[in-house]
Parts: C-alpha cells; sequence; structure tokens
C-alpha cells in the first residue's frame, strides 16, 4: 500500500509541476501556480523517499506532512472572497481518502514499531555504549554529486534572498532573535564516559550563541517555524578538524525537535530545491500553512506520532529561552558517539514554559521576547549528551530518527550562563549577523560531526558562509576572542 501511494504522489507531483495552471484552475486556486510547482516537487520527492525506503510504511510521514501542507492552502482558499471555492470544497473531498489511507498506514507502522522489544537499562552507569571508529559513517556512491546541488540550491536561495530583502541572509538560520554573550563551564567529576573532548576536564570558557529561526529567509513570525541556537565556544583546546588547524571554536548547531525532517542529504537535497522557492512565496500563505502545520502536528503529537516536518513548518509558539535545542543528528564524543542539546533550567525561564509568544501585533514577536527577557534575566542552560548504545536503533546516517531515551537518557556534561545583556545592540547584530558563521564543521576532531546530513552541512556551510561575507564585504576569518564581539 505505501508504495502505490508513493506512486499515486509521484504522478500528481508531476502534474503539479508541468502543469500547475490546469492543477490552479481545476481546484480553485488561481494565483498559486508557483507553490503548486514547489508542492509538486515536494511529492515527487516522497514518493521517491519513501518507494527507496527498506520500511516505506515508516516513511509515509513524509506523505501525511505533505497532506497536511496541502489541506493549509485549500484551506485558506476556501473563503467567501475566492468565487471558485466550491472547486476547493471538491478538491478536499477528493483527497480525503488518500489521506486517510496515509494516516492510518502510517500510524500503523510506527505503532508496530514501538511494541518491538527493546533493551531498556536500569542506570546510566549500565549503558553498552558504542565506541566510535571511521566505519560506523556509510557513504552513498553519489553523495559528493547530491551535496554539490544543495550548495547550488542554497546559492539560488541566496540570490532570491539578495533580490527580496536587499542584503545577504543566511541560508539557514536566517531571521535572528538575539545574540548573547555567556559562559560555558564544564561541570567536574563526570563519569569516564563524558569526559570526553571538549568536556575532558573542567573549564570555563567564553561563548557566543545566536538564536534565529531556522529556514534560510526572513519572514513574519507569524511563519511559525523551527528555531535554532547556535554557540561558539572559544578558546577550545585540542586538535581540529582538517581545514581548522589553528583555529579555537567549537561551534554546535542545534535546532527544536530532537530529529532532523530529512534523514540523509538525498532527502534533504529534494526538500531543498522546494524551500529555496520561500522568499518569493507571500507570509500571508506561508502563515495559514503555518496554522494548518502546527495543528496538525499537534493533533499526531497527541497520539505519540509527531512530525518533524509539520513541526518544521508549524511550531509550537513557545518562547525561544524557554525551550530545548537539539544537535538532531551524531557527532563523534571522543570515544563515543553522541547527540546534544541544550535545556533550560534557570528558574524565570522554567516560568516561561507554559507560556506562548504571540505574532498578531509584532511580526518579530520572538525577537521581542528574546531581548526583552536577556534585558532583565539571566539565562541558564543544561548542556546534555545522548550517547549511542546501538547502531541499528539509533543510527548515524539517519538524522531524522529519534534516538530513544528509554535506552539512553541525555546527561549533564556541562553549563551555559548567559547574564542580563543587550543582545541586539546595533554593533552586535552586524558583527554576529554579518561577521560571524556558525559551521558545524568548526570543530575539534574529537567532536566531529557524524553522517550524512552532517557531511552535507560540513560541506555547504563554510561555502555558503563564505559567498555571505564576501557579498557584504566582511573578511573570512574565524574569531579568535570573545573581546572581538561588540558589546
Amino acid at each position: 500500500m505505501a508504495r502505490g501511494l508513493a506512486w499515486f504522489g509521484i504522478g500528481l507531483g508531476l502534474a503539479e509541476t508541468f502543469a500547475p495552471r490546469r492543477v490552479a484552475e481545476a481546484t480553485g486556486l488561481e494565483g498559486h501556480e508557483g507553490l503548486i510547482q514547489i508542492y509538486g516537487l515536494r511529492e515527487i520527492a516522497s514518493g521517491v523517499a519513501i518507494l527507496a525506503a527498506d520500511e516505506p510504511e515508516r516513511h509515509l510521514g513524509l506523505r501525511v506532512a505533505g497532506d497536511v501542507l496541502d489541506g493549509g492552502l485549500l484551506a485558506a482558499r476556501a473563503t467567501p472572497s475566492n468565487p471558485r471555492r466550491g472547486r476547493t470544497f471538491a478538491a478536499a473531498l477528493a483527497v480525503a481518502p488518500v489521506v486517510l489511507l496515509d494516516t492510518t498506514f502510517w500510524l500503523k507502522a510506527n505503532t508496530r514499531a514501538k511494541t518491538r522489544t527493546r533493551w531498556i537499562p536500569s542506570s546510566p552507569a549500565e549503558l553498552r555504549y558504542v565506541r566510535y571508529s571511521a566505519d560506523v559513517e556509510t557513504i552513498a556512491a553519489d553523495e559528493a554529486a547530491t551535496i554539490d546541488r544543495i550548495v547550488e540550491s542554497q546559492k539560488r536561495l541566496h540570490a532570491r534572498n539578495l533580490k527580496t530583502f536587499g542584503r545577504p541572509v543566511r541560508a539557514s538560520h536566517g531571521k535572528l532573535h538575539g545574540a548573547a554573550l555567556g559562559e560555558l563551564e564544564v561541570l567536574p567529576n563526570l563519569p569516564p564516559w563524558l569526559r570526553q573532548g571538549l568536556f575532558a576536564e573542567p573549564g570555563r570558557y567564553p561563548v557566543v550563541a545566536r538564536l534565529a529561526n531556522v529556514p534560510g529567509e526572513i519572514a513574519s513570525d507569524a511563519v511559525a517555524t523551527q528555531r535554532g541556537f547556535s554557540f561558539k565556544v572559544i578558546g577550545v583546546p585540542g586538535a581540529m578538524l582538517p581545514g581548522h588547524a589553528g583555529e579555537l571554536t567549537q561551534d554546535f548547531v542545534l535546532d527544536s525537535g530532537p530529529r532532523f525532517a530529512a534523514g540523509t542529504a538525498r532527502q534533504f537535497l529534494a526538500n531543498h530545491l522546494a524551500l529555496e522557492h520561500g522568499p518569493q512565496i507571500p507570509d500571508g500563505v506561508k502563515a495559514a500553512v503555518s496554522s494548518v502545520a502546527r495543528a496538525g502536528n499537534a493533533a499526531l503529537d497527541a497520539v505519540g506520532a509527531g512530525s518533524a516536518m509539520l513541526d518544521f513548518f508549524g511550531h509550537p509558539r513557545v518562547h525561544p529561552l524557554a525551550e530545548a535545542y537539539f544537535s538532531q543528528a551524531p557527532l563523534r564524543f571522543g570515544a563515543y558517539i553522541a547527540k546534544l542539546a541544550v535545556v533550560p533550567v534557570g528558574a524565570a525561564q522554567r516560568v516561561l514554559a507554559d507560556a506562548t509568544v504571540d505574532p498578531a501585533q509584532d511580526p518579530d514577536a520572538l525577537r521581542t521576547a528574546t531581548v526583552g527577557y536577556l534585558r532583565a534575566h539571566d539565562a541558564e542552560f543544561d548542556v546534555r549528551v545522548q550517547l549511542c548504545t546501538d547502531l541499528d536503533r539509533m543510527p548515524v546516517e539517519d538524522a531524522s530518527v529519534a534516538w530513544r531515551e528509554d535506552e539512553s537518557p541525555y546527561q549533564t556534561v556541562a553549563r551555559l550562563r548567559f547574564p542580563k545583556q543587550d543582545a541586539f545592540s546595533a554593533a552586535r547584530r552586524a558583527y554576529v549577523d554579518e561577521a560571524l558563521s556558525f559551521c558545524v564543521s568548526h570543530s575539534l576532531a574529537a567532536h566531529r560531526p557524524l553522517g550524512s546530513i552532517n557531511r552535507a552541512r560540513m560541506r555547504a556551510y563554510p561555502e555558503m558562509a563564505r559567498i555571505r561575507r564576501e557579498a557584504g564585504a566582511h573578511p573570512v576569518r574565524e574569531i579568535r576572542s570573545i573581546a572581538e564581539v561588540p558589546a
């Protein structure tokens, strides 16, 4: 059934891609031909990914996420102002059975996966951690060509952003919410399996952090996308990755949500070919799709089947300093393999856990909330790692798989502290947003990013950072002291 639905999606996607005007006329969506083409590319990409999967039913979530986005567009046009809304209602009724099949078979597949017998440890000290070796990674034969295409897609996004916004915008984590200076404290008395790499010895390091929306564009916060939290640790000891000898920084690039929306570079390319058109889509349309995606994912979360793709397009309106952020893809953790997270632990932050940030009257509401909080309060986060215990259940090469916390709980290794400050002064905003780059390749060899998604990042991030900084006439160099960051 999953393969049949995938072929249906590919057929529909071809129609949307190559005959968007006819599809728009048939569904009452005139004026949205460009968006229909983008959705068509997504249908084709989802279908190909499902057909290529070992367990296609478990990947039907790609279609469920697409169904919700399609529903958002149809809902946005099923209004009295649309003279052809009857066609829109008819289109919704026509696809409803397919949506039901997608959702039913996906939920069944994921329910079966969750009921498989698993070994559950009785304490962290008893965990059987997988040792790192070079052979934990498996590189696809076409990966280099795939990454080349990702870079080309991001270059096209860069050009569209220049045209739309009149200035360079990051290909990821585009819209800045705040830039904070702080300190990382590596905790003392860690057990041996946590004393790895940067965390091998107790110590304190200066940090600069950047909070942002994940997409590579500047949109109203009514478009409720995932958020990013990147932090750069300065003055780190140890051998760096090749090409970064002599540098003194360790970057961690994190997003909200424990898993990446695309598992591999190939899947990421398929998504990005659609996302590169984002700056051309009106914010009103994106906000409508975002609202439907958020509501749809809330319903799926209620039955334990949340979608990383829907979360990307419709993230809950949580305060940026009151939620956790995750590496999503794994990294080397000295002798082991891990994912990393930062979790808010400050008392004032915990108070905000159930609060929402409403963008109805402020298109920059997330920035207002972030900057306002840091003017009045300190912020504090635990830095935690989740060690890999089984390469089958905790794959290195599929970043879309969340590692089960009942098999390997997160363990605290350090603490991030940010004192009260102006996190959006003109000088700091200009420096952090335009002159700095946060790249997973700025890394100690002991924390080498792992897996297909990270190998793509290690190629794409430095290239796009170079292009962005050259476009803004900023030197391409890595920071060496926290004193370089303006107050």
